[in-house]
């Protein structure tokens, strides 16, 4: 199975990844729920790269509001 990963920083310095493997079926290795990872969805939501934009788009991803 052929995959590649796409690595994220966020700004705070945490690393985050992103596995897309053949089936097309992208694995990100932060939950929506992560404090970090929502609080870079809303500092690049004009931004996003499309594999991250296509997940939103499709409901499978939610950027939540600060707290």
């Amino acid at each position: 199975m052929k995959t590649y990963t796409v690595d994220y920083q966020l700004e705070d310095g945490t690393q985050m990844y992103a596995k897309v493997d053949t089936d097309d079926k992208i694995r990100l290795h932060a939950t929506d729920e992560y404090p970090p990872f929502q609080a870079w969805l809303r500092a690049n939501r004009d931004n996003l790269p499309s594999d991250i934009q296509a997940k939103i788009d499709a409901g499978e991803l939610t950027i939540k509001d600060a707290d």
